[in-house]
């Protein structure tokens, strides 16, 4: 993302699925998405089972990308208004669980 790069959506939501893989990304984000009203979502689930998706995955996944980000994708000081663990629910029931949040913000 470039420096002084802006956001600016016309009426429509928008998800940004983003890997953060350097503290230094998000404080970008959050420059860009000035003004607007943002939720950020922690996408998680146990390293055991992200580890077992990576070896499922097959030829061509380099095997330790779970275990060797673990440490940096959290890591930028910005707190979470929303945790999901993708071991616990199907995806469109975490779905249902960032939706909610987001309509009872503020209440």
């Amino acid at each position: 993302m470039r420096g002084g790069y802006r956001v600016r959506p016309r009426g429509d939501h928008l998800v940004i699925d983003e890997m953060l893989l350097s503290p230094d990304l998000l404080p970008m984000w959050m420059d860009a998405l000035e003004g607007l009203d943002v939720q950020l979502v922690c996408v998680t689930c146990p390293l055991a089972v992200a580890e077992e998706r990576e070896s499922a995955r097959g030829k061509g996944v380099k095997i330790g990308l779970a275990r060797g980000h673990l440490g940096t994708v959290h890591d930028h000081g910005y707190p979470y208004d929303t945790i999901v663990d993708t071991s616990t629910a199907t995806p469109a029931e975490l779905a249902k669980v960032v939706l909610h949040r987001q309509q009872t913000a503020g209440k």
